[in-house]
């Protein structure tokens, strides 16, 4: 005698588990995914650099800056400011698979051009080589062109080291960016459809608290 394979309906035997089950199974309602941080609220944006305040005292912390010693004229078109992409060396396995990665930090590139040869930002990038700072007024030379006197000090070509610090804002002033420990050099350069600037190339360093570069949002007033 054959075995029962099957119920009384002609339909296979465990069919009805198997339908009650799929029928569990989609009914099982995903959670909702929620966002913890919305598009809306990350909208703190450095559109473009506007202003550049320069600081003589490095390492400055936010919290004591109180005065800036100046405001650098920076060219619109010569900024460039990048902090680096990581060396990145990806460790492989026999097989050819990524095990891991492993990084070291890039070379930052960060230049602007200061369109000025006043005598503040000429001595700030140049070696003065006529007088102390307290005697430039009383030793600076000056020579007179068809009716025109003219006057200035003298300075050497070699490389000079300017530190201090760099408070730089956005266009809208809604954020900025403060570098407490900066190494800067720069060269004079004169080129036809721009003032004469100073070619500036800048190394952050890390300050006393350990950071190299500060992000500030503004505040809601």
């Amino acid at each position: 005698m054959a075995a029962d394979t099957g119920n009384q309906d002609g339909s296979a035997s465990g069919s009805g588990d198997n339908t009650q089950n799929n029928s569990q199974t989609n009914n099982t309602a995903m959670a909702d995914v929620t966002i913890t941080a919305s598009k809306e609220s990350l909208r703190v944006l450095f559109n473009q650099m506007k202003h550049v305040y320069y600081l003589a005292t490095k390492n400055t912390l936010p919290t004591a800056i109180s005065a800036f010693d100046k405001e650098l004229p920076v060219l619109k078109d010569g900024v460039t400011f990048d902090t680096g992409s990581p060396d990145i060396t990806k460790v492989k396995l026999t097989t050819g698979d990524v095990w891991t990665a492993v990084a070291d930090a890039g070379d930052p590139e960060i230049t602007f051009q200061v369109a000025s040869v006043a005598e503040e930002i000429n001595s700030l990038f140049l070696n003065v080589q006529q007088g102390t700072s307290e005697q430039k007024v009383a030793v600076g030379s000056s020579v007179t062109v068809d009716g025109k006197t003219y006057k200035g000090y003298g300075y050497d070509m070699s490389p000079k080291k300017a530190t201090g610090g760099l408070f730089l804002t956005s266009e809208d002033k809604e954020s900025a960016i403060f570098l407490p420990n900066v190494e800067m050099y720069a060269n004079l350069v004169s080129e036809e459809g721009k003032p004469a600037y100073f070619n500036v190339s800048v190394s952050p360093l890390t300050d006393t608290k350990g950071c190299s570069i500060y992000i500030f949002g503004a505040v809601a007033a």
